[in-house]
């Protein structure tokens, strides 16, 4: 067993009793009381105790959720308790800009973690890796894409979070992402009422994201580009994209305000969708500047812009199921990564972000700070080891799940591709529906999982190079207190 792991695998910890009522679940508080919306914590050891039934209540688990008050509350307790024991949410924006200025001179790319299921064990796991290495460069997040098939809203992953922060010990600044936040192309190329809903949905989200907590956000206007069309100058290929980037980071920027934010929330951009056309040096020139025209259209000042840059070198998300299992290796062009890095530092921006990189061969990840990535996006890796080490091992639960997959994706089963393939592509559709069972895995099982993510958790830090960079992210991180 994994010293200090312990704590995940406590079953009486594990127990999920979400309240009927506003009352019940305040009567079964422990360790901490409430008076005049203020959270005292009494007793630390019943209140960590209890910790994982607290976040049970925010959770989505369909027809066995909590009511949504109390939802509200124990993401309230939750955040509010954080803030006691030393888990303080913040935004990375002032490391990446001393990044950016040369000021942290380090061969570093930060881990950006998507925890698709099992969250509160899984980032325990994490955030045991990250003490046990003295790590600081770190970040937790999640795609729009995710929150749906995962079922977890920005409140929830948010909670969750910082509960297995508080559970493991972890203090310093936390720092949460929102994942390709993207603007969905063929629904606002649509017009009418499609794009006004699709447009106030993806508001909402970076609403929902600020509000609760989220320091970093990717906005993904990459489908609006149009790279492959070569009657187009570089400068109108990236039009919409840097267009639609700028009124971005102006929302943001008045949500910030409006909302009352401690923080300047980082942003990212993308040139070069992931999984397609291999980013160019023209296309990150055209980008930059079409950005800054924008910002000067808009009034926004310069600095309020993106600090790194999402490209694409070969990979694509969840990597290429094999016919008889497995992911096919995958030919990254690393150089991409440092030409990107290189380019963006002439705008101000702290360098390039890989996506896709979760499913690599252990000898890849080194590669990554060598070649400048500031940022490096895994997420496939860790879902795999929960699905093939747990859920899989519990007797029925895998033919409970690909029977899922046959009758709603039944259509996603392309000809020519085998039922390997075809189960390796869509099982992420099934972490939400599979929610409740995969929480309540048995003990054994939970704890061989959390062993081996503990592992990969520790081998990726050192290979990112972000091992002993807690004080050096404290260094550049003003701490603020937040509240929801």
């Amino acid at each position: 067993m994994v010293a200090g792991m312990s704590m995940v695998h406590s079953n009486e910890a594990r127990l999920i009793k979400p309240s009927m009522s506003m009352m019940g679940f305040m009567q079964n508080l422990r360790g901490a009381t409430i008076r005049d919306r203020r959270l005292s914590i009494d007793n630390e050891h019943s209140f960590l105790k209890y910790l994982p039934q607290i976040a049970a209540n925010v959770a989505d688990f369909g027809d066995e959720s909590a009511p949504k008050r109390v939802k509200a509350l124990a993401a309230w307790i939750i955040t509010e308790a954080a803030q006691q024991l030393g888990v303080k949410l913040a935004s990375p924006q002032e490391a990446y800009v001393a990044i950016a200025k040369g000021d942290i001179d380090r061969a570093m790319s930060f881990p950006a973690i998507n925890i698709r299921g099992n969250t509160l064990d899984t980032a325990r796991a994490v955030f045991q890796a990250a003490n046990d290495n003295n790590v600081g460069a770190l970040i937790f997040e999640i795609a729009r894409s995710e929150m749906g098939y995962t079922r977890q809203d920005p409140r929830e992953y948010a909670a969750m979070i910082q509960a297995a922060a508080m559970l493991q010990g972890f203090q310093g600044p936390l720092f949460l992402q929102g994942d390709h936040i993207q603007l969905k192309a063929a629904a606002v190329n649509k017009g009418g009422a499609d794009a006004e809903k699709e447009i106030n949905a993806h508001r909402d989200i970076i609403r929902a994201l600020i509000q609760y907590g989220f320091g970093s956000i990717d906005l993904d206007m990459s489908p609006f580009e149009e790279r492959t069309d070569d009657s187009l100058t570089f400068d109108q290929q990236q039009a919409d994209n840097a267009r639609l980037t700028a009124e971005k980071i102006r929302d943001v920027r008045q949500l910030e305000q409006e909302l009352g934010i401690p923080w300047t929330v980082l942003l990212g951009g993308e040139t070069g969708e992931v999984g397609k056309m291999n980013t160019r040096p023209e296309d990150i020139d055209a980008y930059a500047r079409g950005i800054i025209a924008e910002m000067k259209r808009l009034g926004i000042p310069l600095d309020q812009g993106i600090r790194k840059i999402a490209v694409n070198d070969g990979t694509s998300h969840g990597g290429t199921p094999l016919p008889g299992g497995g992911v096919a290796k995958v030919d990254i062009e690393f150089p991409v990564l440092k030409m990107a890095t290189e380019k963006g530092r002439e705008f101000g921006w702290a360098g390039s972000v890989q996506h896709g990189a979760s499913t690599l061969p252990d000898d890849a990840f080194v590669l990554f700070p060598q070649n400048r990535a500031v940022e490096v996006h895994l997420a496939t890796g860790f879902q795999n080891i929960l699905l093939d080490e747990g859920a899989y091992g519990v007797k029925g639960m895998q033919a409970q799940i690909e029977r899922f997959l046959v009758d709603q994706f039944i259509k996603e089963w392309k000809e020519g591709k085998t039922f390997a393939q075809f189960a390796y592509s869509t099982r992420k559709n099934a972490i939400g529906p599979f929610k409740l069972p995969l929480w309540l895995m048995p003990d054994e099982t939970r704890a061989a999982v959390a062993e081996k993510l503990y592992r990969q958790f520790s081998f990726l830090f050192e290979q990112l190079g972000v091992v002993d960079t807690k004080d050096l992210i404290r260094k550049y991180t003003t701490i603020h207190d937040f509240s929801l």
